[in-house]
């Protein structure tokens, strides 16, 4: 995963699935509520950390299968 440069804004990764799973985890896009809760007041920064993590958790579900 490339971090983003300059000012080019980190877009969200919602699927439209919105839904979570039993560990507060959407099923979509693998945030956990608070962090799509508090997306919008997030620096570029912190977005990019959160789809570092829920590109971690997606890994982590697919292994768990």
């Amino acid at each position: 995963m490339e971090k983003p440069s300059g000012k080019q804004e980190v877009k969200s990764p919602c699927r439209l699935v919105c839904r979570l799973n039993e560990s507060g985890m959407c099923v979509g896009c693998f945030r956990l509520l608070d962090e799509i809760a508090n997306w919008e007041t997030m620096s570029n920064e912190e977005r990019f950390d959160v789809l570092r993590k829920a590109h971690l958790r997606m890994q982590l579900q697919n292994i768990q299968i």
